[in-house]
């Protein structure tokens, strides 16, 4: 049918012409059958009706078991109050009709077959005029047409459809990955005397001046760190921590907070944790050990375990130089700087609001 009418109103008028022909013919069906129905028998006639009191108008139905009221029982029960002008009023207004029964179901199968009649067109417009299959759409169909597959080129070199493998990244250096002391406590090494005065009075010097011009700073100096707590740090690096750092340490095991205390270039001090958390990372910049880190440089200040040596190390460079000959003569510079406000590897002590600062 598709084929051979193109236009898609006539087909969708042809389509509607056969559901109204098919309710049609379903309408003279139905009244075919009305029209067979036998006659209804004829009515019987009606029973004598009772007799009737003077002024009563006529009875029907059955007589009530209190029997017929009488004129004197409706003249007395007529009162205003029982209802009477109520129906007075009703009897002038115009009565109202019932709908007779058979239109009513006329006018309600008329509906349904026009429902009937919508439902269908639909349907069948849906059937005939379903698109074929392979028919465009959307921006094609708008287009006029489909646009035909482009056939994939094959690469002339076919080396370079296959893909490169990356190296592998490079693992990380065995000397550098922390040992694991398990339940044996490390052996405590002994510091020299010396050594422990010297950097105790370098930091009481910082202290003071701390206390004074910064009171934030010197409150985010931490407790002592335990000789045990330092010897477990040399056994997980292995390697051992020069003497002047472990005597720090055993001072003050690190700095916390916003506000901590920086060695000159704004490098925060670490306890004993830190330095053991940043090794295996310091290790890969030349095999110095950490104490002091700075997050605006994002590098390290480490300690040479063999010489001694203090210096700088980050990821560009991987070996650092000597800049201070100990961490004593480091610790010596910062509190030489604070009291007397010169400048230490080209940093000045400036304090803003209780923090020192470096710049």
């Amino acid at each position: 049918m598709r084929r051979l009418i193109a236009s898609r109103p006539v087909r969708l008028a042809l389509a509607v012409a056969l559901v109204a022909g098919v309710a049609a013919g379903l309408v003279v069906v139905a009244r075919r059958r009305r029209a067979a129905v036998p006659a209804a028998p004829a009515p019987q006639a009606p029973r004598p009706a009772p007799p009737q009191d003077a002024g009563y108008p006529a009875r029907r139905g059955p007589e009530p078991v209190l029997g017929w009221p009488t004129s004197e029982d409706l003249e007395r029960y007529d009162r205003p109050e029982a209802g009477a002008p109520i129906a007075r009023l009703l009897d002038g207004l115009p009565r109202i009709e019932r709908p007779r029964g058979r239109k009513a179901r006329r006018w309600t199968a008329a509906l349904v077959a026009l429902g009937l009649l919508v439902l269908t067109s639909q349907l069948l417009e849906t059937a005939v005029f379903r698109p074929a299959a392979g028919t465009p759409s959307g921006r094609a169909a708008y287009a006029g047409g489909y646009a035909e597959p482009v056939p994939a080129v094959p690469s002339p070199d076919p080396v370079a459809d296959v893909p490169v493998a990356q190296p592998p990244p490079p693992s990380p250096d065995p000397a550098c990955a922390l040992r694991r002391t398990g339940s044996t406590t490390p052996a405590v090494r002994p510091i020299s005397r010396p050594v422990t005065a010297a950097v105790n009075r370098q930091w009481r010097r910082i202290e003071r001046w701390l206390k004074a011009h910064a009171p934030k700073t010197y409150a985010s100096l931490n407790k002592p760190a335990g000789a045990r707590l330092v010897a477990k740090a040399e056994a997980r690096i292995g390697r051992p921590v020069p003497d002047s750092l472990r005597a720090s340490l055993l001072r003050h095991n690190g700095a916390r907070g916003t506000a901590a205390f920086q060695l000159p270039r704004k490098h925060a001090i670490m306890g004993a944790r830190g330095l053991v958390s940043s090794w295996p990372e310091v290790c890969q910049m030349g095999g110095g050990i950490p104490f002091a880190y700075s997050s605006d440089y994002d590098d390290y200040l480490v300690t040479n375990s063999a010489t001694g040596g203090v210096g700088s190390a980050d990821g560009d460079l991987p070996y650092f130089e000597d800049e201070w000959s100990s961490y004593y003569a480091l610790l010596k510079a910062t509190a030489d700087a604070l009291a007397e406000g010169g400048p230490v590897g080209g940093s000045v002590p400036v304090v803003g609001e209780g923090v020192l600062e470096w710049k």
